[in-house]
């Protein structure tokens, strides 16, 4: 994701602990089939980082930790503390819920899809779809809001061919299974944020183009207490974590988790 790496960076400056992990299955971890992206499975994947992370030497044992996530992982971060008391608190940047679709696209991938099912249940490899054409469009049908500068940074961030961004997301292909859209239109983890007790941070862009801002607000609003909103000037969906709105956001995120521990995020 976009801006993740400098986000860590920021955090373990101020003395955070930060754990960076790709899903199964997809980038540097292991796992069949390849790009399979499922949330279901990636509530219990942030479970065990959880588990993983609270052992660490680095990790004071009364401080804890929390979850972070950015669009479909800020979802995912928020199921799982919904369902794991041992998270100490949640970021939620720009959380990616009730995406839209083209029905007419879509329906056609379904029926792929049920005919990919098929074919694994007979020992086949699974299909695969690009995430992105080069026109920057998802060929399912899905809406992912993404502004055309973000599109070509990730069309183009990893080339084993140019020495200065062959290392750049490594493991990364332009590809999911076909199955990922049987998935993501099952997924929809509002249902289970009545059940969050622990602080949040919900860091929202201006202009959001996937769910809207207002949108998200509205969700914010149905939160319990005790939670927190920011809303960055100018920025958008993908590019909320770099360039000049870097800086602030991190503050803002460095602040909220430094309360979260001393617990002094208080309901309003």
């Amino acid at each position: 994701m976009l801006g993740l790496p400098s986000t860590a960076v920021y955090f373990q400056a101020q003395g955070i602990t930060a754990l960076v992990y790709d899903p199964r299955g997809v980038g540097s971890s292991d796992g069949l089939p390849r790009n399979d992206i499922n949330p279901f499975r990636e509530v219990d994947d942030m479970s065990d980082a959880l588990t993983f992370l609270a052992s660490h030497p680095s990790v004071h044992p009364q401080q804890g930790v929390g979850l972070w996530g950015m669009s479909l992982s800020a979802t995912v971060a928020m199921a799982t503390a919904a369902i794991d008391p041992r998270a100490r608190f949640v970021v939620a940047v720009c959380p990616a819920t009730e995406p839209t679709h083209n029905l007419p696209k879509l329906h056609a991938v379904l029926v792929k899809a049920a005919k990919d099912r098929e074919s694994r249940l007979k020992g086949n490899e699974p299909f695969y779809l690009p995430m992105l054409n080069k026109k920057g469009e998802n060929p399912a049908g899905f809406d992912p809001g993404f502004e055309r500068g973000a599109v070509v940074r990730m069309l183009y961030v990893q080339d084993e061919t140019d020495p200065l961004r062959a290392s750049l997301a490594p493991g990364h292909v332009n590809r999911t299974t076909i199955a990922t859209y049987r998935y993501m239109l099952l997924w929809d983890s509002t249902h289970m944020w009545k059940y969050l007790t622990q602080p949040i941070l919900f860091v929202l862009p201006e202009h959001d183009h996937l769910i809207g801002t207002d949108r998200q607000i509205r969700h914010y609003e149905g939160l319990n207490e005790p939670k927190r909103l920011y809303i960055q000037e100018g920025a958008a969906h993908m590019d909320i974590l770099e360039g000049a709105t870097q800086d602030k956001v991190n503050a803002v995120q460095g602040d909220f988790v430094r309360d979260a521990i001393m617990g002094e995020v208080v309901g309003g």
